[in-house]
C-alpha cells in the first residue's frame, strides 16, 4: 500500500513513520513547508491508496490541491484527517466550507475547536468495526485533547472521548467518566472512496497514552511506540487504502 502524509514536522511524523515501517507500507511525506512542490492535479494522486492530513492549514494546501483531494476521494481514494492545532478548525486549520470538508465524514466548527484538559479523556468504543476490533477498549488509553467535530448524517462514530472526573467533595475518592461523549473517530464514504476523521493527534502532546499503548515496545529508527498503537494506526491507513474488509 502507498500512503501520502501531508503535514507533521519530522519530530512528530516519526511516530506515523514507525507505523508505516512496521506495516511495510510505501510512503511519501510532504511537510507544510514543502507543499509548494506538490502538484495540484488529482491525477498525480493516483499512485497513492490513501492520503493523511495532519496539522496542515487549509490556506497552505490551497484551493486547487483541496479540489484535487476531493476528486481523488470521489474516484476511489482514501482521505483521513488527524487532529491538531492546525487541523479541522484549530488556530489555522480552517477547513470549514472547503472542498476537503465536503468529502470528510464530519463538519468543522466555525470557531476555535480545540479542547485541552489536564484531567484527560478516555477513548470509548461505540460500535464494532474493522478498525477497532480485537483491541482492549476496556483498558483504553487516556488522551489529553482533541478537536470538536460534528459527524455528518450517515457517518459512523466508532470512538468517543469521555472526560475523566474526580469523585469526592473534600478529597478525591476515585474517578469516573463524564456522561457527555465527544466524537473522536468518525468514518464514512464519499463517492467511490473512504474518509476518516480522528479528532486527536497521533504524536505528543494530545495523543497522551495512545502512543505507548500495548504491552510490547517496538523501536524503529530510534522511535519507540506500543504494539497496539501500531495496530490501531495501521488499521486506519489500511482501511482508508481499501484493504479493510468492513466499512
Amino acid at each position: 500500500m502507498n500512503v501520502l502524509v501531508l503535514g507533521e514536522p519530522e519530530s512528530a511524523f516519526r511516530y506515523i513513520h514507525a507505523v508505516i515501517d512496521a506495516r511495510g507500507f510505501f510512503f511519501m511525506h510532504i511537510p507544510v513547508n514543502g507543499l509548494g512542490t506538490m502538484p495540484a492535479k488529482s491525477t498525480w494522486l493516483d499512485s497513492f491508496d490513501a492520503v493523511l492530513l495532519s496539522d496542515v492549514p487549509a490556506v497552505e494546501l490551497g484551493v486547487e490541491r483541496m479540489k484535487a483531494l476531493k476528486d481523488f476521494v470521489e474516484r476511489g481514494g482514501g482521505l483521513g484527517m488527524v487532529g491538531g492545532w492546525w487541523s479541522f478548525t484549530g488556530t489555522k486549520g480552517e477547513y470549514r466550507g472547503t472542498p476537503v470538508e465536503d468529502v470528510m465524514p464530519v463538519r468543522c466548527s466555525p470557531v476555535d475547536d480545540r479542547v485541552n484538559d489536564p484531567n484527560g479523556y478516555k477513548m470509548v468504543r461505540t460500535q464494532d468495526h474493522f478498525l477497532i476490533e480485537g483491541l482492549p477498549w476496556h483498558d483504553a488509553p487516556t488522551i489529553c485533547g482533541f478537536n470538536r467535530i460534528e459527524p455528518k448524517a450517515g457517518a459512523q462514530v466508532l470512538l468517543t472521548a469521555r472526560r475523566i472526573e474526580p469523585v469526592g467533595k473534600d478529597r478525591v475518592e476515585g474517578v469516573r467518566l463524564a456522561e457527555q461523549e465527544h466524537p473522536l473517530l468518525v468514518v464514512g464514504d464519499h463517492g467511490r472512496g473512504r474518509t476518516l476523521a480522528l479528532a486527536t493527534d497521533l504524536a505528543p502532546h494530545w495523543v497522551g497514552g495512545l502512543v505507548d499503548w500495548g504491552a510490547e515496545r517496538v523501536e524503529l529508527d530510534g522511535t519507540e511506540v506500543g504494539d497496539l498503537y501500531i495496530t490501531f494506526v495501521g488499521r486506519m491507513l489500511e482501511w482508508l487504502g481499501g484493504d479493510g474488509h468492513q466499512r
